[in-house]
């Protein structure tokens, strides 16, 4: 099946996170907190008069910040170190289990570099290694957990042997899906109401799930054999993607199991998203939340206070943004280790996730999106995105908002995921319907997909064409960073919804996560929906 990323109508998937990501961070607690350094008074210390009482709360609120080299230090020493360390000894058991894997296949497939059929005796030895060794990694990362995680897997083997046997064609793949992503609002509600840790299991489930689902509809659409169990588990349980994710076609995990690349281009590859990981790691737990408090502090001395509260939620932003990147570069460093595959690759960091600068500079929300997670993109497009515009009526709007729905299903009962992703589907949609009529109209490269290049460019004034010498390519250009910058703009106003903590001056209670919104007016809501508003009056 040919997905066409220009002549077909946009799409986005999911801003929370890639498989797991959110849930991952929310469990391992690698970033600090805005107000970490900011020390508020207590009730009792009124012996003072009034004055005195708000000066000794102003200077609480308002903490004396030092030197520049003193505050880089600090934020070295204790910050920047002690989050490397912690990181690493999370980091190292799951490098060693994938190269372990890696090793004893390679050992194994030595002189069976053919692959041949995936149930046959031959191949049970590679994929009983892959369960082994991804079994060991989940127990070191969960505990006794796991078990839960492998009753759950075969379960969902037992309802894919009904789908085999009952030839209800692709219902029954929906009624897979359905019965998956159902469960883990189950499992939420009754099982782990209670438990603190369901947040990292959500995430595990989840890439669980996403291959089940892909398994059923690739056997509903008669595209591959019924694995047998053993080859089923060996694909659930694969190393790079069962505690990270990304999601795993059952195609590439079989092609790697006796084809992989060589060894040096997978250390180079390696090195340099373990590189990029500590980078984000350092940018995220760190970086961003200093220059957050130094936005607090401009705001509580009501020096620029509109500019300072936008710049308080890019930061916010940028720190989810940042630990969404550090998950994604250490499972390309996962993929990289253990020799494993994806759809998309690079030629320097090989299996692609995600890709950070078309998020930071997006030209579209639209374009945003496919980079945000591209393993979760195409599992979108391919079994939710293409059913759903092939049954509807008004196709486009409606795949589109039934992709951001199973996209927010699958992260499980998190209103604050839902209320972004929904909050993105309605400006990406309106960004992307009022820029292609504008494209239209205008016959300029301004709509919301990329410009595929000067021979494949379906407008006449597209600056690849005609080049930076006419002035109507300038004039393109000046529109398309005018969206880019609306896009940012959206971006810290939705990402900082999702952190975990309030950047509010309030330390006594928590305020509702829609504070920021609120502090701003709801404004770029209005932005979105008056997008909306403008497509319809102008077509």
């Amino acid at each position: 099946m040919d997905y066409q990323y220009y002549d077909d109508a946009d799409y986005m998937d999911d801003e929370g996170g890639i498989d797991g990501i959110d849930d991952f961070y929310a469990d391992h607690k690698f970033h600090n907190r805005y107000a970490r350094h900011t020390d508020y008074p207590d009730d009792d210390d009124d012996d003072d008069g009034d004055n005195d009482a708000a000066d000794d709360i102003h200077d609480n609120l308002v903490p004396d910040y030092g030197s520049l080299s003193d505050r880089l230090y600090d934020s070295y020493a204790n910050c920047m170190l002690p989050s490397l360390i912690q990181v690493f000894s999370y980091l190292l058991p799951l490098l060693f289990g994938c190269l372990l894997c890696r090793v004893l296949c390679q050992l194994y497939a030595r002189r069976r570099l053919q692959q041949q059929d995936a149930n046959c005796r031959q191949m049970a030895p590679l994929h009983a290694i892959n369960i082994i060794c991804g079994l060991a990694m989940l127990y070191v990362t969960l505990g006794e957990r796991m078990l839960l995680l492998l009753l759950l897997s075969l379960v969902s083997y037992a309802l894919l042997q009904l789908v085999r046997l009952s030839r209800g064609g692709q219902r029954a793949a929906v009624a897979i899906a359905v019965l998956s992503i159902g469960s883990q609002f189950v499992y939420e509600l009754a099982l782990l109401e209670q438990r603190q840790d369901w947040a990292q299991l959500r995430g595990l489930q989840m890439v669980a799930n996403m291959k089940v689902i892909s398994l059923g509809f690739d056997l509903t659409a008669g595209l591959r054999s019924m694995p047998s169990l053993w080859t089923y588990l060996g694909y659930i349980f694969q190393p790079a993607s069962c505690i990270l994710g990304p999601w795993l076609s059952y195609g590439r995990y079989l092609d790697s199991l006796c084809h992989r690349p060589h060894w040096r281009r997978s250390l180079l590859h390696t090195l340099l998203n373990l590189s990029l990981c500590l980078l984000s790691l350092s940018v995220s737990n760190c970086i961003a939340p200093a220059w957050g408090e130094l936005q607090l502090h401009r705001q509580q001395q009501q020096q620029h206070e509109t500019r300072a509260q936008w710049l308080l939620m890019y930061a916010g932003a940028l720190s989810v943004r940042s630990s969404h990147y550090f998950v994604s570069f250490l499972s390309q460093a996962l993929l990289a280790t253990s020799g494993q595959q994806l759809d998309t690759q690079s030629r320097s960091l090989g299996a692609l996730v995600a890709r950070p600068w078309h998020i930071e500079w997006p030209h579209s929300l639209s374009a945003l999106v496919r980079c945000w997670n591209l393993p979760m993109h195409e599992w979108l497009k391919r079994y939710v995105y293409s059913a759903s515009k092939q049954r509807s009526r008004h196709n486009t709007i409606v795949a589109v908002f039934c992709t951001y729905i199973v996209s927010s299903l699958l992260h499980g009962m998190d209103f604050r995921i839902y209320l972004v992703l929904l909050s993105l589907a309605t400006f990406g949609q309106g960004e992307a319907m009022l820029r292609r009529h504008l494209a239209t109209l205008c016959n300029a490269c301004i709509a919301a997909n990329p410009c595929p290049g000067a021979e494949r460019c379906r407008y006449t004034r597209c600056p690849r064409r005609r080049g930076w010498r006419c002035a109507s390519s300038w004039l393109v250009a000046t529109i398309n960073v005018a969206f880019t910058l609306l896009d940012i703009w959206h971006l810290a106003y939705l990402g900082v919804v999702l952190l975990n903590e309030t950047l509010s001056m309030e330390a006594d209670h928590q305020l509702p996560f829609m504070y920021h919104w609120a502090a701003v007016g709801y404004l770029n809501h209005y932005i979105g929906i008056g997008m909306f508003m403008l497509y319809l009056f102008i077509s």
